[in-house]
């Protein structure tokens, strides 16, 4: 499952927009301010880092949505 998130650029406070599936694969995302030069990667070890936050998240995720969905009777 790819995120869509946003963060705000440390140069200049616009958002910098960026899907956490092409994040990981080495993607780089640049500043949404035209006149602003500042763009966000991952190092190689960056992305283990993430990638495992993703991977737990997902599962909390999922353990939530199935738990929701089990309702007592």
């Amino acid at each position: 499952m790819s995120i869509k998130s946003k963060l705000d650029c440390p140069e200049c406070n616009m958002p910098i927009y960026f899907e956490s599936n092409l994040l990981l694969s080495g993607q780089s995302f640049s500043c949404s301010n035209p006149n602003c030069d500042v763009s966000i990667a991952l190092t190689a070890t960056d992305k283990d880092v993430v990638s495992n936050a993703f991977n737990k998240f997902e599962q909390i995720r999922n353990n939530a949505t199935s738990q929701a969905g089990h309702h007592e009777t």
